[in-house]
This record gives C-alpha cells, sequence and structure tokens, in this order.
C-alpha cells in the first residue's frame, strides 16, 4: 500500500488555505477598485450638478438689469437678453430640483425648468454697494450665490459613492 498516489488530508487543508488567502487578496483589491470607481464617479456627478446650476444663474445674472425679488432660496431677475427681448426669470429650489421659471416673454417650453436635480441647498444673498448684505432687491449691486448638491440618487451613508459639494459665486450685476 505504499504505492497509493494521492494527497494527504493536511496537504489538501494547506492548499485550501493558500487557495482561500489568494482569494482573499484578490477580493480585497476588488472591492477597493469599486469603492475607487464610485468615489470618482459620484465626485463627478455632483461636481457637474452644481457647476450646471451655477454656470446658468451667473450667465442669466451677468446680464440682469434689475433684481425683482429676492428671498435666501430664490432670486428673481428681469434682464434683456442677445435678442433684445425683456425677459424675467425666477430661480428657486424645489425640492431636490433647482427650477428656472421664465414669466416674459411666455416661452414655449413647460415652466417650470427644472436645471439640476440632487441639490441640498441654494441661497442667495445681495450686496449693496458697500459690501453690506441686504434684502432689499433695488439695493442689490452683487449677488453671492451657493449651492450645496449631492448624487441624485439616494445612497446609503457609508457607501463611497455619498458625496456632497458646495460651489459658491460672486456676480455684480450689470449697470450697478
Amino acid at each position: 500500500m505504499t504505492n497509493e498516489r494521492g494527497f494527504s488530508l493536511a496537504e489538501l487543508l494547506v492548499a485550501t488555505a493558500v487557495v482561500g488567502l489568494l482569494m482573499l487578496g484578490l477580493f480585497v483589491t476588488l472591492q477597493q477598485g469599486q469603492a475607487a470607481y464610485l468615489f470618482g464617479s459620484a465626485r463627478a456627478e455632483v461636481q457637474q450638478n452644481a457647476r450646471v446650476a451655477l454656470s446658468r444663474i451667473v450667465e442669466e445674472l451677468r446680464t440682469a438689469s434689475s433684481v425683482t425679488a429676492l428671498a435666501a432660496t430664490n432670486i428673481a431677475l428681469d434682464f434683456v437678453d442677445e435678442t433684445g427681448t425683456a425677459v424675467s426669470v425666477q430661480y428657486s429650489l424645489v425640492g431636490t430640483d433647482v427650477s428656472r421659471n421664465q414669466t416674459v416673454p411666455v416661452p414655449a417650453a413647460v415652466q417650470p425648468e427644472i436645471l439640476v436635480g440632487g441639490v441640498t441647498s441654494l441661497t442667495f444673498t445681495a450686496f449693496d454697494l458697500n459690501g453690506a448684505a441686504t434684502t432689499v432687491p433695488g439695493n442689490a449691486y452683487a449677488v453671492q450665490m451657493r449651492i450645496t448638491t449631492r448624487p441624485e440618487r439616494p445612497l446609503a451613508g457609508f457607501s463611497p459613492a455619498n458625496q456632497q459639494v458646495v460651489f459658491e459665486g460672486r456676480v455684480r450685476l450689470r449697470n450697478k
């Protein structure tokens, strides 16, 4: 019986343990790669959302001739667009969406228009000529916007994709 070929139980257990350790190392590496991907893609999403909303608001604020209504979470503007048409627009936070509501001229698109989702806060602060904060729309010389975004789809709090980003912009109104 000394000529029988095969593996002993001890050899099988050692081989199984070695393969198990190799698989554990591979699993940890794959898990870290997935976490890095989730982190990066979520970060890009929230930054893009904030950038889109802020650039649209800033573009229209730069051409605004006046602020007609001002609150901490919404702002109404009057301006003349590149075609010479008078425009009245209001930006506000509705739930987790930044909405743009154009009243003059009446647009063909459905109003309000949703710019981006996943917004946790949107604030507007107006400043007068001396740099002091003001709540009087007629005294607004400059407007500062602050937008905080997160991923649009709900995520677990411990997920690496659960990102949040804050963007700010400050614009001096035209003709002021």
